[in-house]
């Protein structure tokens, strides 16, 4: 075999080219990077959110589908207080009626929830890390992905700031983190604030969060008995299921944008060890008349393609940990890009693979040139 020493060499031979190839796999392995943590991202969010204690009693016409469900406010807080096997925690129901809202802000669409004081128990994940919950008229409490839903800076939200929704004003008390939850991009006022701004007055669901999983047969057989509600009992981890599948094509394009990325590096470095090939077409047949042979040639060559590319591969994994986390919006909501272990593991295989693939076809065409056309120069 050739030793590595030549194949550094040739590296450093035709800096230019190499650089440009190092620029354009790292950019390949940062787009694998990204597509594949926002796929991760959204398939872990329905996933790992979704609890098997909390039970959504949504109008009967509205699916698993929260915006559209629709609930007269008497009938949700009826249900509220007489749904059986609710659990219950200092003498209160955890049993919060809620409206969801899809508000706007600008030209900018933004999650807006109407909550009571049941909610703090049903949606136990909640933290307050910053402020305070609402107390006073129109006052909302943010969470850390929405300023991302809604396209403005953290600092447009920050503590203290007044926001424009539904043509009213509302002042930012407070700042709550929920991890491994779909609630992170939503903004949280108080029930009744909600419903005057926005002139509603029905509710979009009651959620329940159960004393134990097994009075869900229980709480469907109530929803379904009281015909006069309107009212059906949906499991979250089915909800979140289904919203999951919704997202799916969504999720499957980003997967072929990191193939998409995966080709796209490997004609990079194909179209570099052309070019290699072309300008020392005389180089390697001597190499070849030394007595080197054929496969030893063409495995150098290989070798020069994938060292390319593993060197771009860590470059694009060095600039994924210097960005850090990226906040990023989808249809339903936002999400956090965490450019974990898996990911760059998948960018930097990803950039090996395309440069393996995209030096086996200039190798193999070098080595099938006749020797003593070679020699002389001719391709």
């Amino acid at each position: 075999m050739l030793p590595f020493d030549y194949v550094l060499r040739n590296l450093l031979r035709r800096r230019a080219r190499t650089l440009a190839t190092l620029g354009g796999i790292a950019a390949t392995t940062l787009l694998v990077i990204a597509m594949t943590s926002f796929a991760d991202g959204i398939t872990r969010a329905g996933a790992t959110a979704a609890r098997d204690d909390v039970v959504l009693l949504l109008g009967s016409s509205a699916e698993v589908d929260l915006v559209r469900s629709v609930v007269p406010r008497g009938s949700a807080e009826l249900a509220a207080a007489a749904a059986p096997g609710v659990l219950t925690v200092g003498g209160q129901r955890a049993a919060s009626v809620e409206l969801h809202i899809a508000t706007r802000s600008g030209d900018q669409v933004g999650l807006l929830r109407g909550v009571t004081d049941a909610a703090w128990i049903v949606h136990d994940k909640v933290l307050i890390v910053d402020g305070r919950e609402p107390r006073a008229p129109f006052e909302l409490l943010v969470g850390p992905l929405a300023h991302t839903r809604l396209g403005l800076s953290a600092e447009d939200l920050a503590v203290g700031r007044t926001l424009h929704l539904e043509r009213r004003d509302f002042t930012i008390v407070g700042r709550f983190a929920a991890p491994g939850t779909t609630l992170e991009a939503e903004m949280w006022g108080r029930l009744a604030d909600v419903m005057l701004a926005t002139k509603r007055e029905d509710v979009s669901c009651v959620v329940c969060r159960l004393a134990t999983p097994d009075a869900l047969d229980e709480l469907r057989l109530f929803a379904a008995r009281r015909v006069d509600l309107e009212i059906v009992a949906v499991p979250e981890h089915e909800m979140l299921r289904a919203l999951t599948t919704s997202l799916e094509p969504i999720i499957a394009l980003a997967r072929w944008m990191a193939v998409l990325a995966l080709v796209a590096g490997a004609f990079a470095c194909a179209n570099t060890m052309f070019a290699a090939v072309l300008a020392r077409t005389r180089e390697l047949a001597t190499l070849r008349a030394l007595g080197y042979s054929p496969s030893a040639v063409a495995v150098a060559l290989v070798e020069e393609s994938a060292l390319v590319a593993a060197l771009g591969g860590g470059i694009g994994i060095l600039v994924a940990l210097a960005i850090g986390d990226v906040s990023m919006r989808y249809p339903m909501g936002a999400l956090s890009l965490h450019p974990d272990a898996g990911s760059r593991l998948l960018g930097l295989g990803s950039s090996l693979a395309s440069g393996v693939i995209g030096g086996i076809v200039p190798a193999v065409r070098a080595v099938r040139i006749p020797l003593i056309e070679a020699i002389g120069g001719r391709t």
